[in-house]
């Protein structure tokens, strides 16, 4: 019992909260040169998730990889830490609190915490996705056709493709600007949804995050016979109810701060 009490009060240990982020700030430097020299080792992480780069690209480059592993661990203690230090300002506070005259008063003094707590839920929503998410690559979709991923059926209804017309840049000229694919997204159980993909527009339908990768044609100056067609990253991300959970909760938390500091003004 003596251990794993000391094992937690070290866990909350301001000093320990100090060296994790003395290594962190040491261990980014060196990743920064690492993704400065051997970028294309890390591009393939969002395409392949990072348990199945770390099997391959980053075990095979481990001496310029190594880096990210440590980091990851560094965020894992940083996240026991943050839990311990939050836990046991929690246990304070409920033991203190028949000094409270007005429960409201009490209950907003958990607003730190709750907000403490919600960016956990979020930490490990990444981890979850990191795990446990499913990413289908290089799902190639032409207009009118329809494909079949993970019990959703994606038909790309239109695709426009805005090219630059202008005479300023000339090298620019008949180049893409901007891309709008508009789906039908279905399900097995008929519920569906009309939604616009573009680059800085992800679609999320059925538990799946629809993302455009590539189109052609990067030119409108190939003649009307050239095909069109987008190509798209689709992932099945197990992390998002965390996500949202930790979000809801912050916002909850960031209220109930905000109503203790107005009283105070007040």
């Amino acid at each position: 019992m003596n251990i794993l009490k000391k094992i937690w009060n070290l866990a909350g240990n301001i000093y320990f909260t100090m060296g994790i982020f003395l290594f962190m700030v040491i261990d980014l430097i060196h990743g920064y040169f690492m993704l400065k020299y051997f970028g294309h080792l890390f591009e393939p992480i969002n395409d392949m998730g990072f348990i199945k780069w770390a099997g391959t690209w980053g075990k095979e480059s481990l001496l310029e990889t190594i880096w990210l592993f440590i980091l990851v661990g560094l965020l894992f203690l940083l996240s026991i830490n943050a839990f311990a230090c939050t836990t046991d300002r929690v246990i304070k506070l409920w033991k203190k609190r028949r000094n409270f005259k007005h429960l409201s008063r009490f209950i907003m003094r958990f607003g730190p915490h709750i907000m403490h707590y919600s960016m956990l839920i979020m930490f490990l929503g990444y981890l979850v996705s990191y795990l446990f998410s499913t990413t289908y690559l290089g799902k190639v979709l032409l207009p009118s056709k329809t494909i079949q991923v993970a019990g959703t059926s994606i038909k790309l209804k239109k695709l426009e493709i805005d090219y630059y017309k202008g005479d300023r840049l000339v090298n620019m000229k008949q180049r893409a600007m901007d891309v709008r694919a508009e789906l039908l997204l279905k399900t097995k159980d008929n519920k569906q949804s009309f939604s616009v993909l573009s680059f800085n527009k992800p679609v999320l339908f059925n538990n799946l995050s629809i993302h455009l990768k590539d189109f052609s044609p990067h030119t409108g100056s190939g003649g009307m016979g050239m095909r069109k067609f987008i190509i798209l990253i689709i992932k099945h991300d197990a992390g998002k109810g965390f996500y949202f959970t930790g979000m809801i909760l912050f916002t909850f938390g960031l209220l109930i701060y905000a109503w203790e500091k107005l009283e105070e003004i007040i």
